[in-house]
């Protein structure tokens, strides 16, 4: 309502015997009237609960999306979208996301973005594909399994940091690789989680994508 025009009680209106008075008010009661008072209250209520543009980018940044056909991995140029027991995604602060075919280069990308084209933005989000249930699972909270030898997991690249959503089933994974190749994992060396991911790790296992 226009803070120009002062409007006094109804009942004061109507009981004021000066006509000149009554079509001052008159006046200014004709810039805002009831109807678009009403108006711009439902307006204003209608506005009241809808999502914001921040609200729609903080959930943007909270959940993984759909791998696009055909789009390359930044790391090895294959093709995440067709290698869904495998790949993994992340989304930086600023909207930007990545499509890796597998954990294994989503780590290698996260130790040097610019090596591969992207920026140095700082990570929101990162999902990776759980070894043991095939699903997308939040990368920052998962745990990995270290696999040394690219002769003891079925694996694409050869190798990677072997996701798993629980601990348990990371130190579970490690007793069979133990059992069957008579290695010699051991649960709190090679249980790791993304906040030890760094570039010796990354050269560990795509050691030959900085070479390029």
């Amino acid at each position: 309502m226009s803070s120009d025009c002062w409007h006094p009680n109804r009942r004061t209106v109507i009981g004021t015997a000066v006509s000149g008075v009554v079509l001052a008010l008159a006046g200014c009661a004709g810039g805002s009237g009831d109807g678009d008072d009403t108006s711009q209250d439902t307006e204003s209520e209608s506005d009241e609960g809808e999502p914001t543009d921040d609200d729609q980018q903080t959930a943007q940044l909270d959940s993984p999306t759909e791998f696009p056909d055909g789009e390359g991995c930044p790391v090895c140029n294959m093709v995440p979208s067709e290698h869904s027991e495998w790949n993994a995604q992340l989304v930086g602060t600023d909207g930007t996301r990545v499509y890796t075919c597998s954990s294994g280069c989503m780590l290698a990308y996260t130790a040097d973005p610019e090596h591969f084209g992207g920026a140095d933005e700082e990570i929101e989000n990162v999902w990776v594909t759980d070894y043991e249930t095939g699903d997308l699972i939040d990368g920052q909270e998962s745990y990995y399994v270290r696999v040394k030898d690219s002769n003891h997991v079925d694996d694409i690249m050869k190798k990677n940091p072997t996701p798993f959503a629980e601990r348990g089933d990371a130190e579970a994974f490690i007793d069979e690789l133990n059992d069957e190749f008579d290695a010699d994992y051991q649960p709190d060396v090679d249980v790791i989680t993304f906040d030890e991911f760094d570039m010796e790790l990354a050269t560990f296992y795509r050691g030959g994508s900085f070479e390029n």
